[in-house]
């Protein structure tokens, strides 16, 4: 006999013989109600949902009389929040709320386990064990393992639902089943919890600059829009690193903020170091203003040059504050923009490094087109200054013409033409030619026109095996030799570099207070094909071509002679799990490499790595020293959970070593550690170069721990 339908529709019970809050659902083999003692009985493969509450068991047992509800033989409870709990027999009242169970062992629904004795549910929210234990390890049985990884035992663990916490009082932590730690309390977050305040995973290290250190950081959940993590570093050579993270979400948007300070116990006399505190501010942020209006910002600040590579808080060698605006309706953008600058190396001066404040630039594009081409507006202006040296007052508009167009044989067309105004104010600015020389405050105009054509021919063949495809380009430029003149101080266009990606730029300069002058031709060929199983490769090399020689463009830049040097890449994948790039600049007379890149990436079986290589010719460097390097880095997964891992990079044209690392990790289903050594060869002032040992161990789920040194009042 079988039966599933609501409890009141049982044959000989009367309608209120389950609670009458909820709905009632049971499933058995057998059912079978006692009138005389009012009990409903079910036995075989019992399956009672109330609510949202499952009961499965072997015979299960209703009392009308007290509304108690007995279950016996393979029990299982399923609540709410997706926990289960297993036992051989157990007692449940209060619409299955409370219980008592000798024995229970409930599989949490992060799949971590918590298994006591003499348990107590009450209210169905609060689960009190004795002698009890957590783990969300698994075990090996196959392996012979009889215990997990590590465990936490208790003398009593409450698992109080309602505030999401899972509760030990007088804790044993075991590796292997042996003690390494006792607490007489402890507390974590449970599995439904998704950010709690707490302890988060500490770190350890030695380094010969810091000694021995520790970071203990802590996580604050203030409210469900804002939290803190405070990271306290404790080193023994200098003393304590304070730093804090602030994150907040408002209801226009975000911001966070990260903050560090000391005051360092070793101060060097002339240098940076030589200071009572060192700190630094980071952070970023970025707001909604209406449906077209945004705004952010972007802190990086620090006290002295060298404090965060000296504390391990960052590498970075230039720092860069900013303040912005945006606007974007349609075919309208407008961005403004505010910068301080820092550079944190020795060779920089602060005295020298710009600010600028603001700079606005507007972009409109023209909706219709005109001449069977697309039109576009844009305009600049720029304020830039600094407390000794050069400053620059620009006012810049232009406007672009393009076409573009494919023939019925396949040739791709493209016509352009760009017209752009400029205006500058200007004072302070060297003379090149006389050293220690300015000169006169002037305001300059100039009209930069450009015309263009481009012409390309894609073919492409395909057979059974492979796609090809190829594509000769030629393109024509012509920029009358006007404009550059060294009264208008270079500020955003020094970063020069002609490479494979701006061959066939109509301006290679990065910024507007250069342009590129004269008549030229770029011309190159495009190759790639394309095999069914995913794998694939593509070329490129060209040059470029000037009717004279353009004295505007440094001749380092390989593009001031009439033939520039050429320009090429080459990537290889075949799969996945490899690829190999090359990028090149070969000098056009004597055929010498002037740049060389090299990056090969790959996975093969449980081994993955990278390895790079880079060499840029004395004229490529602003040192005028030629600098070559190599890197290579690599993981040895050895199984499911062990891995080796390691990175070096070397400077081949000092022949030293630049950083090391070395290191070793393990990480399973609830353990996670890693050990590594590591080695830095810089020397900038007071940073001398050091040896560190780091080492990290996560227990998985028990983030947001808190523990205290004396056990609390019941």
């Amino acid at each position: 006999m079988s039966a599933q339908d609501k409890t009141p529709a049982l044959a000989g019970a009367p309608e209120h013989s389950f609670p009458q809050s909820g709905e009632v659902l049971m499933q058995a083999d057998v059912l079978a109600y006692d009138r005389a003692s009012r009990v409903v009985t079910a036995t075989g493969h019992v399956e009672i949902a109330f609510g949202s509450r499952v009961l499965l068991a072997d015979r299960v047992t209703y009392d009308e009389t007290t509304g108690v509800v007995t279950a016996d033989g393979n029990v299982s409870l399923l609540d709410p929040q997706g926990d289960v709990a297993f036992a051989d027999r157990l007692v449940l009242r209060n619409e299955m709320k409370d219980g008592v169970i000798e024995t229970l062992r409930i599989l949490l629904s992060d799949n971590s386990r918590l298994a006591g004795h003499e348990v107590v549910r009450s209210g169905g929210n609060m689960t009190t064990l004795q002698r009890a234990v957590y783990s969300p390890c698994d075990i090996c049985e196959e392996k012979g393992q009889t215990t997990p990884l590590w465990q936490i035992k208790a003398f009593r663990v409450i698992h109080n639902k309602e505030e999401q916490r899972i509760i030990y009082e007088d804790a044993f932590l075991e590796f292997f089943g042996v003690p390494v730690a006792y607490v007489p309390y402890f507390s974590q977050p449970d599995p439904t919890v998704k950010r709690q305040s707490g302890f988060l995973p500490p770190k350890l290290a030695s380094s010969t600059d810091l000694g021995q250190e520790v970071e203990i950081p802590y996580f604050w959940a203030i409210a469900p829009d804002k939290d803190v993590t405070l990271m306290p570093r404790f080193t023994t050579k200098e003393g304590i690193v304070y730093k804090g993270e602030y994150r907040q979400r408002v209801e226009s948007g975000q911001f966070e903020m990260f903050g560090t300070g000391t005051w360092p116990r070793t101060q060097t006399a002339g240098t940076p170091g030589d200071a009572d505190f060192r700190g630094s501010l980071f952070g970023n942020g970025d707001f909604v203003v209406d449906e077209h209006w945004r705004w952010g910002f972007r802190s990086e600040l620090a006290t002295d040059d060298t404090y965060l590579r000296k504390y391990d808080l960052s590498s970075a060698t230039d720092l860069i504050s900013n303040i912005n605006a945006r606007y974007a309706n349609g075919r309208n953008s407008f961005t403004a923009d505010a910068y301080y600058f820092r550079g944190l190396l020795a060779t920089d001066q602060n005295a020298t490094t710009p600010w600028v404040a603001p700079i606005l630039q507007y972009n409109y594009s023209y909706p219709d087109q005109i001449a069977g081409g697309r039109v576009g507006l844009s305009a600049n202006a720029m304020v830039l200054d600094r407390r000794q040296g050069a400053s620059s007052r620009r006012l810049s508009a232009a406007a672009s013409w393009d076409r573009r167009e494919t023939t019925a044989g396949g040739l791709v067309y493209r016509l352009f033409a760009n017209l752009r105004g400029d205006f500058y104010s200007v004072s302070g600015v060297q003379d090149p030619s006389l050293p220690g020389v300015t000169f006169e405050s002037t305001t300059i105009a100039r009209g930069l026109p450009t015309i263009g054509a481009e012409w390309s021919f894609p073919m492409v063949r395909s057979d059974e095996n492979f796609r090809q495809v190829i594509e000769p380009i030629v393109q024509l430029i012509y920029s009358p030799n006007i404009g550059n003149t060294v009264e208008i101080p270079n500020e955003d266009s020094l970063s020069f570099e002609f490479d494979d990606t701006n061959l066939f730029s109509e301006d290679r300069f990065a910024g507007l207070d250069r342009w590129e002058t004269g008549a030229r031709a770029n011309v190159g060929v495009k190759y790639a094909i394309f095999t069914p199983d995913g794998g694939q490769a593509s070329a490129m090399i060209g040059q470029s071509y000037r009717v004279e020689d353009n004295t505007s463009l440094a001749p380092g830049t390989g593009l001031s002679d009439q033939t520039s040097d050429y320009v090429g890449r080459l990537a290889i994948a075949p799969s996945n799990d490899l690829l190999l790039s090359y990028r090149f600049r070969i000098d056009d007379e004597r055929y010498k490499i002037r740049r060389n890149e090299v990056n090969l990436l790959g996975t093969v079986d449980r081994v993955s790595g990278q390895l790079g290589y880079a060499y840029f010719a004395a004229d490529q460097s602003v040192t005028f020293t030629s600098r070559e390097e190599v890197f290579l880095g690599a993981t040895v997964k050895l199984d499911d959970y062990w891995r080796v891992y390691g990175r070096t990079r070397h400077d081949i044209a000092n022949d030293r070593a630049v950083a090391n690392r070395v290191g070793f990790g393990y990480e399973d289903e609830c353990f996670d550690f890693s050990l590594s050594f590591n080695q830095s060869f810089t020397r900038d002032r007071d940073i001398e170069p050091e040896t560190s040992v780091i080492l990290q161990i996560t227990l998985k789920t028990l983030g947001g721990t808190q523990v205290a040194g004396a056990t609390p009042n019941d």
